[in-house]
C-alpha cells in the first residue's frame, strides 16, 4: 500500500515539476488561458486640421471609458488634414499612414475602421464614418475569440531602447494565417486642432501657442512589427507563443513630408496597442498595456524643451525650460545657465521635489537681450539651457542635458507696422452668415487686452468700434474664427484703421478665408526695427530706429536719392538673367521682365546669379562695444567712417575686433564673389 501510494505520489510530483518547467520556459505569466470575447480596435484616420475630427475623437474616447479593459484606440494623422500648415505646427504623421488608409478604403475624415472588418455601414470598404462606430463594436465585443493576447512594456531610459514582451494563447484553434502587430502610441501630445472648441471636449483643450492648443491623444508614433506584423505560429488550441520586440527609440519620428517640426518622443508617455489580425484584415483581438520607465542612473537631469513666445518689440522675454528627473532617487536640487543670442549668462539653481520620471517647468521672466532680425525666413533669436549638478551630483547623463529653442523679434524683423498714430483705432466688420464664430481683441505686448468684441450674429455688419490705443507701444489685432473656416459664407469684410485712415487691417475674400486666426501687429512708437538709410556707399542698414526706410528695396525705389537703383536686369548669354548694378542701364524692369523673354533662350526660366542678398548677412551686436559678429558667407569686410576714409579691412573672419575704432557710426561693406553688401554699425562704449 505504502509502495503504490509512493509511486503514486512521486509521477505527480514528477507531473507537477514537468508542468513548472514548461511554465517557466515559455514564460507565461500574464495572458489567460480561459477562453474571452474579441477585443476592439479603432483605428482613427484624423488630422490637426480636420474640423470634425475632434467629434470622433470623442466618440472613440467614449467608447473606450465604456470597455475600458476592451477597446483600444489608435489615432493616425495621414492625408492632407494632417499636414501642418507652417514650420511652428508639430507633424504627427508617421511612414505607416498611407499604406493603412489605402488598404482601409480611406476617402474622407475622420474615419475609422473597427477590428479591419467590411461592415455594412461602410462596405466595400473596412472604413466606416463616426456614427457607425460604437454599433460595430458592440457586434465585435459580442462574438468570442479564439486567441487571447498579453503585453508587457519597458523602456530603459539610460539607453532609450524599448522592450515589449507578448503573450499569445489559443482557446481554439484557428485555420487562416496569423499576424502579431506591436504599435507605439504617444499621448499628451499638445498641437493645434481645427474644430476642436465647437467639436470636442472642453478638456482635450489646454494652454499653448496654438489657438486652440489641444492635446492629442493615441497617436501612432511607430509599428514596431512593421506594417504588415509578424507571423505567428501554430495557431492550434492550446498553443502558447511568446515574442519578445526591442526598439530602439529615437528623439523623433522623421516621415519625409514638408512642413511642421517632428515633435519630440516622450518616453513617460507611452503606450502599447497590440493585436492579432488575418494578414490586414479581421483583427481577432488586442490589448493595451502603459511603457514602464527603468532609471537605471541615480542622478539625471533630462532637459525636455525650451519654450519663448515670439516678441513684437521688447528687448526683454520671459524664457521657460522643462526638464525632468531621469534618476531613480527624486530629484530636490539642479543647477541651470542660460542665454539669449550668446549674451551674458545668467544662473537659477532650481530647488524642489521631484519623482523619477516626474516634469516641472522653471520660466524667468524679463530676461534682456539683444534682438536680432529673422535670417532666411527662420527665427533670429536663440535661448540656450545648460542644466548641471542634480542634488549636487556629477550628472550621469550629460547628452540631455542642454536645449535651446529659437523665437521670432517682429519688429526688427520688419513684421510690426510702423507708422500708426496714437488715439482711436477704428474696427468695420462684416460677419458672415457664422458670426457666432467671429471674435477679435487687440492686445498690448504685455498681454493686456485693451479692446474685443464678438461672437455676433450672422450676416451682421457692425457699428463702427473705437479702442484707443496709448502712444510708444506695440498691440497686435486678432481676427479670431472659431471654427476655422474663416469668414466667407457669404463674403465677410473687415477693415481696422488708426485715427489718421492708415489702415492696419483689410480683410478681402482671399485673406478672410480658411483661418482660425489673423495677427496683425502695430506700433505706436519709434521704430525698432529696419533701419535702411541712404549713404555714400548705397542703401545700409544700421542701427535700429535710425533708418528713414523700412526695407532695403524701398531705400532703392526712392528716387529723391542718390541711393535710387532702377530697372538694372539684362540677359547674359552666358549667365543667364543677372543685375549690372547700375541703375537705369538695364533692359527688363525686374528679373522675372527678363527670365519670361521667350526671345532671349539663353535667360529663359534661369535664375539670377546675383540675388539681392542682403538679408543674408546679419552684424552684432549693434551697437558694438569691441568684438564684432558677422554671419554669412563672405570673401572680405570694410569699414568705412562717415568721411569716407578706410578705417578696417580683412579677410573672411565672422569675428572682428574693432577695439581700436573710436565711438561713432561706421559703414559696413561686406564682399561676396557678386556682390557688396552695405550694413551700418555704431559702435558705443
Amino acid at each position: 500500500m505504502w509502495i503504490t501510494f509512493k509511486k503514486y505520489m512521486m509521477k505527480n510530483l514528477l507531473f507537477i515539476v514537468l508542468a513548472f518547467a514548461s511554465t517557466v520556459a515559455f514564460g507565461q505569466t500574464f495572458v489567460s488561458t480561459t477562453p474571452e470575447n474579441k477585443n476592439v480596435i479603432l483605428e482613427e484616420y484624423t488630422g490637426i486640421y480636420c474640423v470634425w475630427c475632434p467629434a470622433g475623437h470623442v466618440i472613440g474616447a467614449n467608447m473606450h471609458a465604456a470597455n475600458p479593459n476592451d477597446v483600444f484606440l489608435i489615432n493616425i494623422h495621414t492625408g492632407g488634414f494632417a499636414n501642418p500648415s507652417s514650420g511652428s505646427d508639430p507633424n504627427f504623421q508617421t511612414t505607416f499612414g498611407s499604406q493603412l488608409a489605402n488598404a482601409a478604403g480611406v476617402t474622407g475624415y475622420p474615419t475609422g475602421t473597427i477590428n479591419r472588418r467590411v461592415f455594412p455601414a461602410g462596405a466595400p470598404s473596412m472604413a466606416m464614418s463616426r456614427s457607425a462606430w460604437d454599433a460595430s463594436s458592440q457586434t465585435v465585443l459580442a462574438e468570442t475569440s479564439p486567441v487571447n493576447l498579453g503585453a508587457q512594456a519597458s523602456i530603459d531610459m539610460a539607453t532609450g531602447i524599448l522592450t515589449v514582451n507578448t503573450e499569445t494563447f489559443y482557446t481554439s484553434s484557428v485555420s487562416n494565417n496569423n499576424f502579431l502587430h506591436v504599435a507605439v502610441l504617444q499621448n499628451n501630445m499638445p498641437g493645434p486642432q481645427t474644430g476642436a472648441a465647437q467639436n470636442g471636449a472642453p478638456s482635450s483643450i489646454i494652454p499653448g501657442p496654438w489657438t486652440p492648443t489641444y492635446n492629442h491623444q493615441h497617436v501612432l508614433r511607430h509599428f514596431i512589427t512593421g506594417a504588415n506584423g509578424t507571423q505567428i505560429l501554430p495557431t492550434s488550441a492550446g498553443a502558447f507563443v511568446p515574442e519578445q520586440f526591442t526598439w530602439n527609440v529615437p528623439t523623433q519620428i522623421v516621415t519625409g513630408s514638408s512642413g511642421g517640426f517632428n515633435p519630440d518622443i516622450d518616453p513617460t508617455n507611452l503606450s502599447i496597442v497590440a493585436f492579432i489580425d488575418e494578414g490586414g484584415t479581421n483583427i481577432l483581438t488586442g490589448t493595451e498595456t502603459p511603457v514602464n520607465c527603468l532609471f537605471s542612473n541615480a542622478f539625471d537631469a533630462n532637459v525636455v524643451s525650451s519654450q519663448t513666445d515670439d516678441v513684437m518689440c521688447a528687448s526683454e522675454t520671459d524664457i521657460s525650460v522643462s526638464f525632468r528627473n531621469y534618476g531613480n532617487q527624486p530629484l530636490t536640487s539642479l543647477d541651470f545657465t542660460y542665454d539669449i543670442n550668446g549674451g551674458t549668462p545668467g544662473n537659477y539653481n532650481w530647488t524642489g521635489n521631484l519623482a523619477p520620471g516626474a516634469q516641472t517647468t522653471l520660466t524667468i521672466p524679463n530676461v534682456p537681450f539683444t534682438p536680432q532680425p529673422d535670417m532666411f525666413s527662420n527665427p533670429g533669436n536663440e535661448v540656450t539651457w545648460v542644466a548641471s549638478n542634480p542634488n549636487g551630483q556629477i550628472d550621469q547623463n550629460n547628452s540631455n542635458n542642454t536645449v535651446s529653442n529659437k523665437f521670432s523679434h517682429k519688429e526688427i524683423s520688419g513684421d510690426v507696422q510702423q507708422g500708426i498714430t496714437a488715439g482711436n483705432v477704428s474696427i468695420d466688420l462684416t460677419t458672415d452668415q457664422y458670426g457666432s464664430e467671429t471674435t477679435w481683441e487687440i492686445v498690448a505686448e504685455d498681454g493686456t487686452i485693451i479692446g474685443s468684441g464678438g461672437p455676433y450674429a450672422g450676416n451682421t455688419t457692425i457699428p463702427t468700434i473705437s479702442v484707443n490705443v496709448p502712444g510708444n507701444s506695440c498691440f497686435e489685432f486678432i481676427l479670431y474664427d472659431s471654427y476655422g473656416d474663416g469668414i466667407t459664407t457669404p463674403p465677410g469684410a473687415c477693415l481696422v484703421q488708426d485715427v489718421n485712415g492708415v489702415v492696419i487691417f483689410q480683410g478681402n475674400q482671399s485673406n478672410l478665408s480658411s483661418f482660425s486666426e489673423i495677427r496683425n501687429p502695430f506700433s505706436t512708437g519709434a521704430a525698432t526695427g529696419p533701419a535702411w538709410e541712404c549713404s555714400p556707399f548705397g542703401c545700409v542698414e544700421g542701427q535700429p530706429g535710425a533708418g528713414v526706410y523700412m526695407s532695403e528695396s524701398i531705400c532703392q525705389s526712392d528716387p529723391t536719392t542718390g541711393c535710387y537703383v532702377g530697372p538694372t536686369w539684362v540677359c547674359d548669354p552666358a549667365q543667364g538673367c543677372i543685375d549690372i548694378g547700375t541703375a537705369g542701364l538695364g533692359d527688363y524692369n525686374t528679373e522675372q521682365d527678363c527670365i519670361d523673354d521667350a526671345t532671349t533662350a539663353p535667360c529663359n526660366g534661369t535664375v539670377s546669379i546675383n540675388e539681392n542678398i542682403a538679408d543674408k548677412f546679419n552684424l552684432f551686436p549693434n551697437p558694438a562695444d569691441d568684438i564684432l559678429n558677422i554671419e554669412g558667407n563672405f570673401k572680405s569686410i570694410e569699414i568705412y567712417d562717415i568721411f569716407g576714409k578706410l578705417v578696417y579691412s580683412s579677410k573672411n573672419k565672422s569675428e572682428i575686433n574693432i577695439s581700436g575704432l573710436a565711438n561713432g557710426s561706421y559703414y559696413v561693406n561686406i564682399l561676396t564673389n557678386n556682390s557688396v553688401i552695405n550694413k551700418k554699425v555704431t559702435i558705443a562704449r
